[in-house]
């Protein structure tokens, strides 16, 4: 048996597919392979092989049955008007979950002794254990994010700027760091405090600098610039065989008349639309051009107003499968990286309605690729849905540059070559790869 590759994310999906995918072929590939993750999640483990590891820190995020409650923190974020309050929110809600994420994390390392982790870039305190405790770690993300440096004269990480920015976009992009140091200083010394007090070091490391990034998404989709030796672009990291559709789904699918084409929504587990949103796409879409499929969360279907018959309302879909099959022409998503590359990996234009977090910059990338329109969450109309939604399926030029797109993606390597490079990593180290360790390295 080779090395034990143990996984250690949150039960999100955005986060974890990739992640899932990963692990998939590591254990086809030979590894002891085992997820740590809370209970909420197993069955998304089952079919990867890895050995599933019950892990319950006191987090709200562990509970996506609740996220569309009012109450929840993914429906005030959902409902924040500004992305970067959003952005803290979230923020501050690991933080507090720290000291819990890293006390139960402690005693899975200790029983399990795995040989090296892969952690999403959400996990700090697994990063902090394999420091602490010596092993390598891999880290996972599917957005290069603040990983890379920018130069001002790009959109910022975090923004919804184009690539064609105004002067004042200019002005802002280059000096909202400086703005908004003072709200995000507070909540970086929290951090840091808490992770002193319990691994008992006052000087830890940055382990964005010093560990190795796998990202899962292409230039293209990111900005091209350059990046540092640690951090290593792969493409989208999809499982070796998709989901299938079910007979049902699939029949629908397909029994559309001749001229319709059908609509697929879906916004992700934790993104919480309210009633008027709701209302507002679906008399935008109610057409006799038009079949809808809506992929919502049973905890967020409340929501929905009554629908009409050429509306198909699901809980759970094989996204990948809708996406690719042929009757689908546009994608309303909340444009999480996961969803995005899905979607032009099969060709598919967006309609992008973004809510927070990194899904206002991706929506912006998307947008200048000319692969997608936007509508905004806080004047959502239904002829601006009608809109833009006609736009998208009468101007080919959309369609022509996801199918463009989609040969990009799919020249990249994805899982295979993000399973090369954690061998890679296993095998040789990546010291090699760190810039500080030069002199070192090469004995000068």
């Amino acid at each position: 048996m080779k090395e034990h590759i143990m996984f250690v994310s949150l039960p999100l999906l955005g986060h974890t597919n990739q992640m899932m995918a990963l692990a998939h072929e590591l254990v086809y590939r030979g590894y002891r392979v085992s997820f740590a993750i809370p209970e909420v999640a197993k069955e998304w483990i089952e079919y990867t092989g890895a050995d599933f590891i019950p892990w319950n820190p006191k987090l709200e995020t562990s509970d996506e049955k609740h996220a569309g409650q009012k109450d929840s923190m993914w429906h005030q974020v959902s409902r924040e008007k500004s992305n970067w309050r959003g952005e803290k929110m979230m923020l501050e809600q690991l933080i507090n979950a720290y000291v819990s994420m890293y006390e139960t994390l402690k005693p899975i390392f200790n029983k399990y002794k795995p040989d090296s982790i892969v952690v999403d870039r959400a996990v700090i305190p697994a990063m902090d254990l394999a420091w602490q405790m010596n092993l390598p770690c891999i880290i996972q993300s599917r957005f290069l994010g603040n990983f890379v440096k920018t130069s001002s004269n790009l959109p910022r990480f975090g923004t919804s700027y184009s690539i064609k920015m105004n002067q004042w976009e200019r002005f802002v992009n280059k000096f909202s760091p400086l703005l908004l140091i003072p709200q995000f200083i507070p909540v970086i010394k929290k951090l840091n405090q808490l992770r002193s007090e319990c691994c008992g070091y006052k000087n830890l490391p940055d382990h964005f600098r010093k560990n190795l990034i796998i990202v899962g998404t292409a230039f293209g989709i990111e900005i091209p610039r350059p990046i540092p030796p640690l951090v290593k672009m792969v493409g989208p990291i999809f499982p070796k065989n998709i989901q299938p559709l079910n007979p049902s789904l699939k029949e629908w699918l397909e029994a559309g008349e001749e001229g319709t084409v059908v609509i697929y929504i879906a916004f992700g587990t934790l993104v919480t639309l309210e009633s008027w949103q709701a209302r507002a796409l679906v008399e935008g879409l109610t057409n006799d051009r038009f079949r809808v499929l809506w992929s919502i969360p049973k905890s967020h279907q409340h929501i929905l107003p009554n629908v009409p018959p050429s509306f198909r309302i699901e809980s759970f879909v094989p996204q990948q499968a809708v996406l690719s099959h042929p009757s689908v022409r546009v994608f309303i998503s909340h444009c999480g990286m996961n969803s995005i590359n899905e979607a032009l990996y099969y060709g598919k234009p967006i309609l992008a309605l973004p809510f927070f977090g990194d899904q206002f910059y991706n929506a912006a990338r998307i947008i200048d690729l000319g692969a997608a329109l936007k509508v905004n969450k806080d004047n959502l109309s239904s002829p601006k849905v009608r809109q833009q939604v006609d736009l998208l399926l009468n101007n080919q030029s959309y369609t022509d540059k996801a199918n463009k797109m989609s040969a990009i993606l799919k020249s990249t390597g994805g899982r295979e070559l993000a399973a090369n490079i954690v061998e890679s990593t296993i095998a040789v180290g990546i010291s090699h790869l760190d810039p500080e360790l030069v002199y070192e390295n090469y004995n000068i």
